[in-house]
């Protein structure tokens, strides 16, 4: 139940992070490689994916239990060990999001 209290609290940045996954853009994809060579050189990073929040995330994050792959392209997330920051607020999101559907 834990689990999904947590992936239901950071479910903007989740969703961020697979429509990122799923339509790469330039941009992102240049930040999601810098954020994970952060992640790499972390003592936080799960690669057995024993802290994973969802098992099969793996590689993720052992502080959060984020999967990297998508929290490292959710521009609105950020590093739980602020060794990186977020790009874009919840509500910045969300306003580009709208004005990007209704174009």
């Amino acid at each position: 139940m834990k689990n999904v209290i947590k992936i239901w609290k950071n479910k903007g940045a989740i969703l961020e992070g697979i429509k990122n996954n799923i339509f790469k853009k330039k941009h992102v994809e240049k930040i999601a490689e810098e954020r994970f060579k952060i992640c790499l050189a972390c003592e936080f990073l799960d690669t057995k994916g024993d802290k994973c929040v969802i098992k099969k995330s793996r590689p993720c994050c052992g502080s959060c239990g984020c999967g990297l792959s998508l929290k490292t392209r959710a521009l609105n997330a950020s590093c739980p060990e602020e060794k990186w920051d977020a790009i874009l607020s919840d509500e910045e999101t969300e306003l580009l999001e709208d004005k990007l559907t209704n174009t």
